[in-house]
């Protein structure tokens, strides 16, 4: 099968390092498979990329780190031009802006299977919040298929698509490398050491894990923070550090691609997001064995267990990080448990051979 695989750009992080983690799992393994995609984006993802597919097969309408207008308006004529000469049997449409040009250029081919990707539960957009949701669901009589990262993002997604009969498939965008180091001494460090991850912006409530470590401080327990992640709230997160007195026990980190490995000695690893798809980060923190406290939404209502393989969240709050917090720094034998337990569960559900199988049910044949 011909599959044009059809992205915003390459930003390091989240749905576009899962279609590197794909590629790597030999997900499309037997099918010919192009990427589109509207920017290089920001890092070296591109380039891992190709050498992954070969440059021939990957297709960059512009050099720049962010698409224009005009960048999207030409991407569009490029996706005509790629079915009509090309001649997919599939376009898989990851992420907002793809989906809604992808949506637009089907509309011209009837017989071209197409596939949205869906990497989040609710639509958010600093530029236009209100008009993807309502646009992208007019548009979506002409989505055959529909893939999520999630049981959750499946769900909760379906309010986003007119009724139709389609075909709906679970892709997760994780692969549990079994040799990746992972915590193995649950003793505490002195201070007491949190690690956070992912893209530094508003729905991620980072503020709120700078503030945990002002109260821990307050409460007379020693702490720091290490977070690992880029983002536009870079300088208001730093900000909040000093304007709380506690910059010497914030780190920034930037992104690193494998931080998990090199987070395997901290003491517990905070998630508070508001909303999330599979939540990458999290399932990488479990797959290092650190014990985890998350707030209860996207993948991890999945995948996480309360109490068994992390601690759970029903508000993303300071206070109830501090609370959760003091309780696994007091019991080394919760903390051994959830971590242990936590690595078994993501390697059992998402291996190589998991992911693989998941691709036969998905794409049919090829592998």
């Amino acid at each position: 099968m011909r599959i044009l695989y059809f992205i915003n750009g390459f930003d390091p992080g989240g749905a576009e390092h899962g279609l590197l983690t794909l590629l790597q799992a030999g997900f499309f393994s037997g099918h010919e498979l192009k990427i589109l995609a509207c920017c290089r984006g920001r890092g070296a993802l591109a380039d891992e990329i190709a050498a992954n597919i070969g440059e021939h097969n990957l297709i960059l309408t512009s050099q720049r780190e962010e698409p224009s207008l005009r960048t999207f308006v030409s991407t569009f004529f490029v996706m005509l031009r790629l079915i009509r000469e090309w001649r997919p049997d599939m376009v898989a449409l990851s992420l907002k802006q793809a989906n809604l040009l992808g949506r637009f250029a089907a509309m011209f081919a009837p017989r071209l299977r197409c596939v949205s990707f869906e990497h989040i539960a609710r639509y958010r957009s600093r530029r236009a919040e209100g008009v993807y949701g309502p646009v992208l669901k007019a548009l979506s009589w002409r989505v055959d298929e529909i893939w999520a990262d999630c049981e959750n993002t499946l769900r909760e997604t379906q309010a986003y698509f007119l009724p139709r009969r389609r075909q709906s498939y679970v892709v997760p965008l994780f692969l549990a490398d079994e040799a990746s180091s992972h915590k193995r001494d649950y003793s505490l460090n002195t201070p007491l050491r949190l690690a956070g991850a992912g893209r530094l912006m508003a729905r991620k409530n980072f503020d709120r894990l700078i503030e945990a470590i002002r109260m821990l401080q307050d409460r007379g327990v020693s702490a720091s923070l290490d977070l690992y992640g880029e983002g536009p709230e870079r300088q208001a997160l730093s900000r909040k550090a000093d304007e709380l007195g506690i910059r010497d026990r914030v780190h920034f980190h930037g992104y690193v691609a494998r931080w998990f490995e090199l987070a395997c000695d901290r003491d517990m690893f905070i998630n508070l997001s508001d909303t999330e798809g599979f939540c990458i980060v999290v399932a990488e923190a479990m797959l290092a064995g650190l014990p985890v406290i998350a707030t209860d939404i996207g993948g991890i209502r999945d995948y996480g267990k309360d109490g068994e393989n992390m601690l759970k969240l029903t508000v993303p709050s300071a206070e109830m990080v501090v609370t959760q917090a003091l309780a696994l720094a007091a019991d080394e034998t919760l903390r051994k448990k959830i971590g242990r337990q936590a690595r078994q569960d993501m390697l059992q559900a998402y291996s190589q051979d998991a992911l693989r199988a998941r691709a036969t049910v998905v794409l049919g044949g090829g592998m």
